[in-house]
């Protein structure tokens, strides 16, 4: 009974895959819904706006919160790309340029498989579950699993907070000039 009850629960999270860009992630992908991308940029199309505020970047004459993929999950910091993302928050949006490694690819991914709990002890509630990404799906590299990620919970909401104050005030500032 307990095994069709996992199969039912896994049937039915299988029927909501969502088109995604497919990010490389040290030892496996990640994948990003496409509803919050905004663009995807080389290294080399993001400069430091420290003049702007601490933690600022800019990209195509927008200002955006910068934030790396690895180490939001505690793992060494990812730098062959930026996903520019509109994140939802509080009625609004974050703009956030978040540092991750290579696309590889944008297709449609569903969880097709629960992690354990704990597995991810960073941002736990931000990794919905694991998909399939070996070679006969069309992913090279020997990556075996990836990760499909709730993007808004990478952030708590503290966090979010802060993100969107410091943009805020960055607009006053530009606004009095």
């Amino acid at each position: 009974m307990t095994t069709q009850s996992s199969s039912t629960r896994l049937r039915r999270v299988e029927a909501r895959s969502e088109l995604c860009i497919v990010v490389a992630c040290h030892t496996f992908v990640s994948a990003i819904p496409v509803r919050f991308v905004t663009r995807l940029v080389l290294v080399s199309d993001v400069s430091d706006a420290a003049d702007a505020g601490p933690g600022l970047v800019r990209s195509g004459g927008e200002l955006f919160v910068r934030a790396d993929l690895g180490t939001l999950l505690e793992l060494p910091p990812l730098a062959s790309a930026y996903a520019v993302l509109h994140v939802p928050h509080a009625g609004g949006v974050v703009p956030i340029a978040l540092s991750t490694g290579t696309c590889l690819v944008v297709r449609e991914v569903a969880v097709e498989a629960p992690l354990p709990q704990g597995l991810f002890k960073a941002r736990a509630d931000a990794v919905r579950g694991a998909f399939v990404a070996d070679s006969s799906r069309g992913f090279a590299g020997g990556v075996l699993y990836g990760l499909v990620l709730d993007l808004p919970k990478l952030w708590t909401p503290t966090e979010l907070d802060a993100a969107a104050r410091l943009l805020a005030k960055r607009a006053r500032r530009q606004a009095d000039v």
